[in-house]
């Protein structure tokens, strides 16, 4: 190669390397190792040339632009070939470190073919001399070969795709890539976890997939001996149903799974797309089952090795105190007397839910009335929200009324407490204080004007006065059992 033609490919080399970063290019940035090596090459032989040393230093340095020229080839060849070629038009995602070891097999081959063919050097001969320093190199660096050999057996199972999530020693977390030395992670945190390939081998790894199929996440719960199994197994069914991210099909387990020193052991088998969201699960679970459970009468028992003598607030102690101040506060029953509130109060329970539960749900069998003494709630029909109810409000009087199925489903949307009235309770009431039917009729006919009864009432051609007579009717109906 002369002079001129030497320069020339040095100077391309360098000013396409320099260009390229001003440029911002994506594909001079992968080519710099190459087109730098070449420029350097090219200005060593122009520099041999020029002082006339000439011998072995110019046919070394001949080889060296060879060398740089066939790497920057076959550098640019492999870029074509697994970017655009394989991706791009075959849609075929080829690991990182498979790519890597394919690379080197033919930068080696590629060096191979230049030594023996310019110089006339056997690299096999090279490879024998060098046996010894091969075994002391092979003792220094086992650890390394073992995590490069481990890699490659990875690789070669294609467990660990790009995207997919996996959990390794507890760590849960996105396969980002699979390197020469180790397996790169994204975790729930936001961390990037970088795990040797030898550990990886080494250790129980679940797949978690990308989300195209259905895991079980399990979370375990103690509830007393006192409470039976099959009922706990009844509330925590609806606790896990009701929660987001759960699927209905398969439908959540649950299971007794032992019998601790201090309670019964059940494990809620949730199932989700979303397994890398378990702590958002536990969270939502374990916060509605507490409510649940408590509202159900279970208590949830746990190892006490000192006495605590706590003094409850007033509030907490007296739930008869806070149902009968509710009642007295909502409009529905401001014209009763405070004996009939209070027995009223006496039948009646005192309920609180926790955010995204459900207080009663839509087609529930169900003639229970509900008094709102704090928070807020949407009213649900069809999925769709429809309305909110706050303090003093009533919800659910006509199912009391109609005995028909629940036609809402109400759920709390902030800390929520309600006094739930019993329909024999009332009925009772009403049977001892007549004269309240009329009464309350007006008052639930004004309350449902906005609701699907009085749409049915009013399409007939009835007005305010149709309602309070049909509710009034249902009343006393019910009075006369």
């Amino acid at each position: 190669m002369s002079d001129t033609l030497i320069l020339i490919a040095g100077a391309a080399a360098f000013a396409t390397l320099v260009l390229g970063r001003v440029a911002h290019s994506n594909l001079v940035r992968r080519l710099a190792g190459g087109l730098a090596f070449l420029a350097a090459a090219a200005v060593a032989q122009w520099v041999v040339r020029s002082t006339g040393v000439g011998g072995k230093w110019e046919e070394w340095t001949a080889v060296l632009v060879l060398l740089a020229l066939g790497y920057l080839l076959l550098r640019l060849a492999l870029l074509l070939v697994f970017e655009w070629l394989l991706i791009r038009r075959f849609e075929i995602q080829v690991p990182r470190l498979a790519r890597d070891v394919i690379a080197l097999v033919l930068y080696l081959l590629l060096a191979a073919a230049i030594l023996r063919a310019s110089l006339g050097i056997e690299v096999g001969t090279l490879l024998g001399s060098a046996a010894v320093l091969t075994v002391v190199l092979g003792f220094a660096l086992q650890e390394t070969l073992g995590t490069l050999l481990s890699g490659l057996a990875l690789t070669w199972e294609q467990r660990f795709q790009a995207g997919g999530w996996i959990e390794i020693d507890g760590v849960v977390g996105e396969v980002l890539e699979l390197g020469w030395r180790s397996l790169v992670l994204r975790t729930t945190l936001g961390e990037r976890v970088l795990i040797p390939n030898s550990q990886v081998a080494r250790s129980r790894v679940r797949l978690l997939g990308e989300g195209d199929q259905a895991v079980a996440v399990p979370l375990r719960l103690g509830v007393a001996y006192e409470a039976p199994p099959h009922a706990v197994k009844e509330v925590l069914a609806r606790v896990a149903a009701d929660l987001p991210r759960v699927l209905a099909h398969p439908a959540p387990q649950v299971l007794a799974r032992e019998f601790a020193d201090s309670a019964v052991v059940y494990e809620c088998r949730l199932w989700t797309r979303e397994p890398w969201r378990a702590a958002d699960l536990a969270d939502a679970f374990y916060t509605s089952a507490h409510a649940t459970l408590k509202r159900a009468g279970m208590e949830i028992p746990f190892p006490q090795r000192s006495v605590h003598m706590v003094a409850a607030s007033r509030a907490e102690a007296d739930p008869l105190g806070m149902a009968r101040a509710a009642l007295a506060r909502c409009a529905l029953f401001a014209g009763l007397p405070g004996g009939a509130i209070a027995a009223l109060a006496g039948s009646s329970h005192w309920q609180e839910y926790v955010p995204g539960e459900a207080v009663v749900r839509e087609g529930e069998d169900s003639r229970a009335l509900y008094v709102i003494a704090s928070g807020e709630a949407a009213v649900e029909r069809g999925g769709a929200e429809i309305a909110h109810v706050g303090a003093g409000e009533v919800f659910g009087e006509m199912a009391f009324l109609s005995g028909a199925p629940r036609a809402a489903t109400v759920r709390a949307v902030r800390a929520f407490k309600v006094v739930e009235v019993d329909s024999r309770a009332l009925a009772a009431l009403l049977a001892e204080h007549g004269e309240l039917a009329e009464e309350l009729a007006d008052r639930m006919a004004a309350r449902q004007q906005d609701l699907a009864a009085q749409e049915a009432v009013a399409s007939a051609g009835q007005g305010h006065k149709g309602l309070a007579a049909f509710l009034r009717e249902r009343l006393l109906r019910l009075v006369a059992g």
